[in-house]
């Protein structure tokens, strides 16, 4: 669902930060990550490997890698961690989608978050930096057929005493649906005649805030195709071109090795013959066709077909590499065949330099997004006198995308030999012993005193 800009304007009259560029990339990026590109033929037997999304899955899935946030230093912080750890069990399936279409709208509603994608908010204002500061947002929600939409309109306005009112209004509305993904407003419709929104306040004014009460995590990097708009690329807006070549090469490859089985032409003689005698010719056996030339009634003509299949893959790797690079990934990070042979640490992260870049790029916006997000639940539960008013302090923590598992037991290993960790702990981490079994394993090695001790290297 996509908003129709037209309309959200003339319900709160407000112009919105927008193009008909920003609006045609969106929807292209959404289609393209979806399995509908533009380019998609079944006349033509193209088909698509949605090499997007799993561009956008990968690069997201590094990005929260072993996340952890916790909130620390008062009672409010320990309210706000359980509001923390409801957002850390959709960050992994929101990222991806943000991925795809250049940034999210993270915002809790006092009762959930709310993730809201590119196409179903409006900005309507922001700073000399570049942020939101106003927007309207789009929720919606169905009661039996009919379907109706709820418009979230937040910015500050006047200023009082404590400074500028910041101001969230509510609308609803009954949809009438398109058939290209957007909708139109119908007429405005009391918000408690939908019940799932009849709680709402249809306006609220608070005071003394100093951020907005969302966040919006933005792909970082700059907007080529309006530098005007606040919003974010697609993780693989210029790489179009290589995964519409993608598509047709995978394609065509597809269509060749389908195209590929052994034939055996004959001609009518023997299909006759083997009629007569009630003779099942092998599935191989294929007739001359009917005004085919054929002089020798008992000809037979051997098909086989050439494949260029190893031509098609090389190409295809190429297309591969260039997405990889265009993307934010190390050259390589991406191929058919995959990659053997055994690296080292060193070596995969001089290889992938690239890709941990980016993923630090990302890392860096998510982790401002998600303080500005923990700001607005503070917010929240101040308003709504949740839980008493107190200093926190939010901690991330970000997984190694460099990690690998034989060097860290080697590692740990050493330590162990070295004396520098209890002998059972490296059990207990690298070998699924549980505590108890690990002491008792270690307190025997030490109690037979053998000559050689159970970590030393042998001479």
């Amino acid at each position: 669902m996509f908003l129709n800009n037209t309309d959200i304007s003339k319900v709160f009259g407000v112009e919105l930060i927008t193009s008909n560029e920003m609006n045609n990339a969106i929807q292209l990026w959404d289609s393209i990550s979806t399995g509908n590109p533009p380019w998609k033929n079944i006349e033509d037997d193209i088909e698509t490997v949605n090499m997007a999304k799993f561009i956008s899955d990968t690069r997201a899935q590094l990005t929260v890698l072993d996340i952890g946030i916790s909130v620390s230093g008062s009672p409010r912080a320990d309210y706000l961690q359980t509001i923390v750890d409801e957002l850390m069990k959709k960050l992994p399936e929101k990222i991806p989608e943000a991925d795809r279409l250049g940034g999210v709208i993270i915002k809790w509603n006092g009762e959930t978050w709310d993730f809201v994608l590119p196409g179903n908010f409006g900005v309507v204002k922001k700073d000399n930096n570049g942020n939101i500061t106003g927007a309207i947002f789009a929720a919606h929600t169905s009661q039996g057929n009919t379907h109706y939409t709820r418009l979230e309109y937040h910015r500050f306005e006047e200023t009082d005493e404590n400074g500028p009112v910041y101001v969230v209004t509510n609308k609803a509305f009954k949809n009438q649906i398109t058939g290209d993904k957007r909708f139109t407003l119908g007429n405005p419709i009391p918000m408690k005649s939908v019940e799932v929104w009849a709680h709402m306040k249809d306006e609220v004014r608070i005071s003394k805030l100093e951020k907005p009460l969302f966040a919006y995590y933005r792909v970082p990097g700059a907007n080529t195709v309006d530098s005007v708009s606040p919003l974010g690329m697609s993780v693989f807006s210029n790489a179009v071109t290589e995964l519409k070549a993608i598509d047709i090469a995978v394609s065509r490859k597809n269509l060749e090795i389908e195209d590929s089985k052994h034939i055996t032409f004959v001609g009518q003689t023997v299909v006759q013959g083997a009629q007569k005698k009630e003779i099942k010719l092998p599935r191989f056996v294929k007739a001359l066709g009917i005004g085919i030339e054929d002089i020798d009634k008992t000809s037979i003509h051997e098909h086989t077909p050439t494949l260029q299949t190893e031509a098609r893959i090389k190409d295809i790797n190429f297309d591969l590499s260039m997405v990889g690079v265009k993307c934010g990934f190390s050259e390589g990070a991406f191929v058919l065949d995959g990659k053997t042979g055994m690296v080292t640490a060193t070596q995969v992260e001089a290889d992938d330099r690239k890709t941990i870049q980016t993923i630090k790029s990302d890392r860096d916006a998510l982790k401002d997004a998600l303080e500005q997000a923990i700001y607005g639940a503070d917010a929240f539960t101040t308003l709504y006198n949740l839980a008493p008013v107190g200093e926190y302090k939010v901690n991330f923590n970000f997984g190694d995308i460099t990690y690998n598992y034989e060097e860290d037991k080697a590692s740990w290993k050493s330590y162990a030999m070295q004396g520098w960790i209890p002998k059972w702990l490296y059990f207990v981490k690298f070998e699924g012993m549980s505590e108890e079994e690990a002491k008792a394993i270690t307190a025997e090695a030490n109690t037979e005193n053998t000559e050689k001790g159970l970590f030393d290297t042998p001479e």
